[in-house]
């Protein structure tokens, strides 16, 4: 297994409360498993508390933060029992560290541990900081140079006329941890990149160079597709536009199941919901529902007739006479212009007085969208309002979309993944009503007014 495609695990030598202690080529890693509010808050207290006994130059360290990835990664040193120094023990203190979690070096400290010190400690400094090979070379140190040279050299001239070969194992399907364990034997070098399949198991080998069975001398190179099955959350739909919606949705590959509508207070053919809801991780292609406003319920109905194939000012004369309010688009077609091309909602729909309908009626040259009968309200004047932020630290590593929301509906200002401190800033145009959201991986986090 390799961690990050960065640290090739040799053993686990503890696991506990959710966080796994591995020594690796280097040094060990301490690896979170981060599921809930708490596993993330004790993460990052533990983060904070190696970035204090780095001020002070006690300690080294790697850490990460990445959703999936939380770990922190201490380079090799040897232990030395001995006391901590007064100033990590101040510093950590308040973050509910004490002399039992650290592990010192003769130098600073070698690393800091989650939970107090116990097996762990142990088996690390039974590791190669123990072993002390100056005992031998002081007993005849020129018996055992010369015995090495000469072995060497001998190892170098057979290795050179008889190259070793290994047969490349079939590696696909198999999970990281056992692709390193077949390799682990050979002197093959292992290269590791990342594919995305959603459909198949995270960290399985998708693909391999060179393909099974193929003999390779030593040194050479096998290059592995590890899958990270990442998921997409389904970003908020509701209060946009059907069509906002409907494209929205195939920008993100997702495919478009059914709409349904109900009567509503929301303005006819505006998103009131999404099924599954906003934040839920999907893989490309999954199917999407959308429930839309057919508006506001006023009093006894009447079924909508069949519109398509009359002319723009006969359907207009039956709506208005019905008592409907009318939206108008205008499609380029071959047909003749102001045929009514199409209707929403469906013939035989029942319609309370004062609902809208829409028509698609054909034109020549370019589109356009126009509201007639009633006359439409004045549209609200547009007006400059700016943004000037600075992300928190609750965005480090996770997912960040910043929009802006007014009467004409969301506009993107930022999506990316989140740095602390990170700024944001500009000034953008807004129709009547306009506030910004804040989501981190799908969800809202935060909303306010400029």
């Amino acid at each position: 297994m390799i961690l990050d495609d960065r640290y090739p695990v040799l053993e686990t030598l503890e696991e506990k409360e959710g966080i796994t202690l591995y020594r690796v080529e280097g040094g060990v890693v301490f690896f979170f498993q981060v599921r809930t509010p708490e596993d993330k808050e004790r993460f990052y207290r533990y983060r904070a508390a190696i970035k204090r006994l780095e001020e002070l130059g006690l300690v080294e360290a790697a850490v990460s933060a990445k959703p999936g990835r939380y770990y922190a990664f201490f380079p090799e040193r040897p232990l030395a029992r001995k006391a901590p120094p007064r100033a990590a023990l101040e510093a950590l203190a308040p973050l509910g560290f004490g002399p039992e979690h650290l592990a010192m070096a003769e130098e600073g400290v070698a690393y800091l541990s989650p939970w107090p010190l116990g097996s762990s400690w142990r088996a690390l400094a039974r590791g190669p900081s123990r072993l002390q090979p100056g005992f031998l070379l002081g007993v005849a140190p020129g018996l055992l140079l010369f015995l090495l040279g000469l072995w060497l050299f001998s190892q170098g001239v057979y290795r050179y006329f008889n190259p070793p070969e290994y047969a490349v194992p079939n590696l696909v399907g198999k999970t990281a941890r056992e692709a390193f364990l077949l390799l682990k034997d050979t002197e093959l070098r292992l290269e590791v990149v990342e594919g995305n399949d959603p459909a198949k198991p995270k960290e399985v080998v998708l693909a391999q160079e060179p393909p099974p069975g193929t003999r390779l001398r030593a040194g050479r190179t096998v290059r592995l597709t590890l899958n990270q099955a990442r998921l997409n959350p389904l970003p908020e739909l509701k209060g946009l536009r059907q069509e906002e919606a409907e494209a929205r949705l195939s920008e993100l590959g997702y495919r478009l199941a059914g709409v349904a509508q109900v009567e509503s207070p929301e303005p006819l053919g505006t998103v009131l919901a999404s099924d599954p809801p906003p934040g839920t991780p999907l893989p490309p292609g999954a199917p999407v529902r959308l429930l839309v406003s057919r508006g506001a319920s006023l009093g006894p109905t009447v079924p909508l007739p069949q519109l398509t194939g009359l002319s723009q000012k006969e359907a207009l004369f039956l709506l208005n006479a019905m008592g409907l309010q009318v939206q108008v688009e205008e499609v380029p077609s071959g047909a003749p212009p102001g045929t009514v091309l199409a209707q929403e909602p469906a013939p035989g729909t029942p319609m309370p007085p004062g609902s809208g309908v829409r028509l698609r009626v054909a034109a020549r040259g370019e589109v356009r969208v126009g509201a007639l009968s009633p006359l439409p309200a004045p549209k609200p004047e547009a007006r400059t309002v700016t943004l000037a932020l600075n992300l928190p630290p609750e965005v480090e590593g996770r997912q960040v979309r910043l929009v802006l929301v007014d009467d004409r509906g969301e506009h993107l200002v930022y999506e990316g993944e989140g740095r602390e401190g990170l700024r944001v800033s500009g000034t953008y145009e807004a129709v009547g009503e306009a506030h910004f959201r804040l989501y981190l991986d799908g969800e809202l986090f935060q909303e306010w007014a400029p």
